[in-house]
């Protein structure tokens, strides 16, 4: 081999010591590349403006890749080897690719005779930004418009290369962004993260990291989460496993997918699907056949009737129509205690009956135990009652001892309000309170006032009558 063919080998050979094969690619025998520039951005980061003036702010880690297509002269580097090249950028004008070509000729102007092509690479990834004097803002007004460059005429009148598609500045923001995702999730795939449920370190490809709040777990905690939380029946609550409550949005079915078998993903849909109806006020599901039956609004009718078995059934107790809107499970509670109140009163005025007759002796001290009994059950049942109401959506069984008005069932996750059992906008349940002219305006926190209460108050002020 000739003295300049070595010369390239050593530094091919240099050059991939530095850069990895996605940033660059060469062929020897043609002594031709293409360089893949990742053009270092302020370490701050790097605003990108877009929209229509600029309304839509969106903070960057990485910019799609300016590329350099390389051919080395037969003498390079010895005599009159200056590369020959071609530059290529789709968020670059065409006035800046050609301030970046002649900087290029003259690095290669100070060096000659000598290998150009790592100077060239390091002008492009590290000083770039602060030749083209960018700043930290990225602005692609909406008259912008990259203009169509590839004649081969620039090679002549400039001395190198220009691969420009001419695009819109939507078009380019919208690279942009693509671009600066993907690099994201390649940057942290390559990475070491440490899951803070078993506290090991795992490789970013075996790691996931959930998008509206950026924690990250290894993918096997995520997966055995999931499949807790399906047997429990939850399909809604797949999600982060740090956030709770309104901060966790549900997962991506994408990510169930990826996480769980087609058995498991297959019963999560099935789930969802059976809770999103059972969430609907306007849909319950055919005691008999198990198939979606759409109903009337509840207050003006309790009959469902299934379209495929012709099963006629009362929506609150799922049992046979019976004519009339039947109890929910408050008014139950209330009807076992007034019974249990009636029967025990029966039985005592029996046993006084007794006692005045000279009747059949009873066990007074047995007697006076079952009463105790159910006078303390009795109060429980009257505790229950006080402090609890039915969902307005699936009549579940809802106790609230403390907080505001703003209630969530437990059961079909309904929002509604405590005070009139209006069901409220999940999006702004606060809505109802803040409405003036009557109804619950500005008693989100408002105490009901019970009957005790109302005696207490009263005779707190017959006391400070007297005083």
């Amino acid at each position: 081999r000739s003295m300049s063919e070595d010369s390239v080998a050593e530094e091919f050979e240099m050059l991939d010591s530095f850069y990895s094969s996605d940033q660059l690619q060469k062929d020897l025998s043609s002594r031709c590349g293409t360089f893949r520039a990742q053009v270092r951005i302020p370490e701050s980061g790097l605003l990108l403006c877009a929209g229509e003036n600029g309304g839509q702010q969106h903070r960057l880690q990485f910019l799609p890749r300016l590329v350099l297509d390389f051919q080395l002269p037969s003498g390079y580097p010895e005599a009159d080897g200056r590369p020959s090249f071609g530059l290529s950028c789709s968020w670059l004008s065409r006035q800046q690719l050609v301030a970046i070509g002649n900087q290029l000729v003259e690095l290669a102007a100070e060096r000659a005779a000598e290998p150009v092509l790592w100077f060239w690479f390091e002008f492009l990834e590290r000083e770039l930004w602060d030749f083209l004097q960018l700043g930290d803002e990225l602005r692609f007004g909406a008259d912008w418009r990259q203009i169509d460059s590839t004649s081969p005429d620039d090679e002549d009148a400039l001395g190198f290369k220009l691969e420009l598609p001419g695009r819109t500045a939507r078009e380019v923001e919208l690279e942009i962004l693509a671009v600066d995702a993907y690099e994201r999730e390649m940057q942290f795939k390559r990475a070491v993260h440490d899951c803070p449920v078993c506290a090991t370190l795992t490789p970013g490809h075996r790691c996931t990291r959930f998008r509206h709040c950026g924690h990250v777990f290894c993918n096997s905690c995520v997966a055995a989460a999931f499949r807790a939380l399906l047997e429990a029946d939850r399909p809604d609550r797949l999600g982060c496993l740090q956030c709770s409550g309104e901060e966790q949005p549900p997962a991506e079915p994408s990510l169930v997918r990826r996480l769980l078998s087609t058995e498991e993903f297959s019963r999560y849909e099935q789930s969802l699907l059976k809770l999103s109806l059972k969430r609907m006020s306007d849909v319950q599901t055919c005691p008999r056949c198990s198939v979606s039956v759409i109903t009337e609004d509840r207050r003006s009718s309790c009959l469902g009737q299934c379209a495929h078995c012709y099963y006629a059934f009362c929506i609150q107790c799922r049992e046979p129509y019976h004519g009339e809107n039947c109890k929910g499970p408050i008014e139950v509670v209330r009807a076992a205690a007034a019974a249990a109140a009636a029967a025990a009163a029966a039985a005592n005025e029996a046993a006084q009956q007794d006692r005045r007759e000279g009747g059949l002796q009873r066990a007074l001290a047995g007697l006076n135990q079952e009463y105790a009994i159910q006078d303390a059950s009795l109060e429980v049942l009257d505790f229950q009652v006080d402090d609890a109401k039915s969902c307005p959506a699936c009549f579940a069984y809802i106790e609230k001892n403390l907080g505001c008005n703003h209630m969530q069932c437990w059961e079909c996750r309904t929002h509604f309000c405590w005070l009139c059992l209006a069901v409220l906008d999940s999006f702004d349940p606060y809505k109802h309170f803040r409405q003036r002219g009557g109804g619950c305006g500005g008693r989100l926190f408002q105490i009901p006032v019970t009957d005790d209460d109302s005696d207490n108050e009263g005779q707190g002020d017959e006391a400070a009558g007297g005083n």
